[in-house]
């Protein structure tokens, strides 16, 4: 099987994959009534929607019409927006994870709770998780994006080491690798990457933000990030990772050299990898991510969209239908992996065909076969907040402080909690 090359995306507010896709004019009026007659309008920008919305197309009598956008991050998002606040926008949206919750503030979105509690069981509570804010749902899962861990089979056997399946062993065999061979390090830490930490902090069993009735509380400062971050202090401490921005092509370099040997990333990076590093192809191998517990699983997530329901619609129920079959159905399924090389939400998704394959750069390894292991293991604890661009600049501050020798990564911690709260207050958001 070969990958295609994804554009990488690297903060907790643009992780998400692909999603859903596009529709022509609008939805007449505000209201959650049931028109069977007209078309279910579709925005998005992903590619691969045109194509699963005319497979639907030709076995139901409900139509889809799709239009293709701009990203939501290009000004998508604002054309949807301002649509919803004229009275034309369409029915179903892409929506990016990250994105739910700033949506639901603004009105944007229809509470499908009932509509959708039928299709429950064909995703993990994890996925389903995500489409959550304040009690309603917002969102018929798309993809999602598991943790994995990326390693250099050929580093790794020269060192005589195994994927480690702790934390702990991890900071030892980087203490290891580095003192044998100063040149080579067991992974790199980017203080910017405020979505790795993020992942690193759901695996964890941690969140930056809950709700707790009309209020945000705000965890970026927690048990569980204060055990991530106890991790990685260790390593800046002993200077055995090496601090360097990820996704530059001097990272890049070393990654294809090998002497930066891991790379702890999601199921979408695979194909940025190969774009990225072809010279490397069969020395790489995919493991879970280590564990803070011998014997326990658990992962995070590092992207994942949605196809939500935008205020106006006039067939909630025919929309939320629509949704779930792109998302479950083989057919559809197989178009939005070959085309938009997603990683499917649902249950009946994951068991494509397409994702049954050996992958050459791997070796040959099922890779998505693991994937699919690991996206089991999800903590399902997460909750993306109201301001993720205030958030990531927090914590890429305070770490960048940090790894930079003023302070420790808990400082850092302490520091991104008080400026997120900050901003959630100047915001006129209540907070706990």
């Amino acid at each position: 099987m070969k990958l295609s090359r994804r554009s990488t995306l690297r903060t907790v507010a643009a992780l998400a994959t692909v999603a859903a896709a596009a529709g022509l004019a609008g939805c007449a009026s505000a209201g959650t009534g049931s028109d069977s007659s007209a078309p279910i309008e579709f925005w998005g920008w992903a590619p691969g929607y045109k194509e699963a919305a005319a497979l639907w197309n030709k076995t139901h009598d409900q139509k889809v019409q799709f239009q293709t956008i701009a990203s939501g991050s290009a000004g998508g998002y604002t054309k949807m927006q301002a649509a919803v606040k004229a009275g034309n926008g369409p029915c179903l949206a892409q929506v990016g994870n990250e994105s739910i919750p700033s949506f639901v503030l603004d009105g944007m979105l229809v509470d499908i709770t009932k509509e959708s509690a039928k299709y429950d069981d064909q995703y993990s509570d994890s996925v389903r998780s995500a489409m959550n804010v304040g009690g309603g749902v917002y969102g018929i899962p798309v993809d999602t994006a598991p943790m994995g861990m990326f390693y250099r089979t050929d580093v790794y056997k020269k060192f005589g080491i195994a994927p480690a399946t702790t934390w702990d062993e991890f900071v030892q065999q980087a203490a290891a690798v580095h003192a044998a061979d100063p040149n080579t390090y067991l992974s790199s830490y980017d203080p910017s990457s405020a979505g790795t930490w993020g992942s690193f902090a759901q695996q964890a069993g941690g969140t930056f933000f809950s709700t707790d009735g009309d209020a945000w509380k705000v965890t970026v400062d927690s048990p569980a990030t204060r055990q991530v971050a106890a991790v990685w202090q260790k390593q800046l401490d002993a200077k055995t990772t090496k601090v360097e921005q990820s996704d530059t092509p001097d990272w890049y370099q070393e990654i294809q050299r090998g002497t930066i040997a891991t790379a702890f990333e999601p199921v979408w990076w695979a194909g940025v990898l190969e774009g990225s590093a072809a010279e490397s192809a069969g020395k790489w191998a995919v493991a879970p991510l280590p564990n803070h517990t011998a014997g326990e699983k658990s992962t995070g997530t590092s992207g994942g969209s949605a196809t939500s329901v935008l205020k106006g619609c006039a067939n909630v129920q025919g929309a939320v239908d629509f949704a779930n079959w792109m998302s479950t159905d083989q057919g559809a399924m197989s178009i939005l992996i070959e085309k938009a090389a997603l990683f499917p939400a649902s249950t009946p998704g994951q068991q494509n065909p397409a994702l049954q394959k050996g992958v050459d750069f791997f070796g040959g390894q099922k890779i998505f076969q693991d994937f699919t292991a690991y996206a089991k293991t999800i903590d399902p604890h997460w909750q993306y907040g109201p301001l993720n661009t205030e958030t990531n600049s927090a914590i890429k501050d305070a770490f960048t402080a940090a790894a930079t020798g003023r302070g420790t990564l808990a400082d850092g911690l302490a520091a991104a909690q008080k400026s997120v709260r900050a901003a959630l207050t100047a915001k006129g958001l209540s907070t706990k």
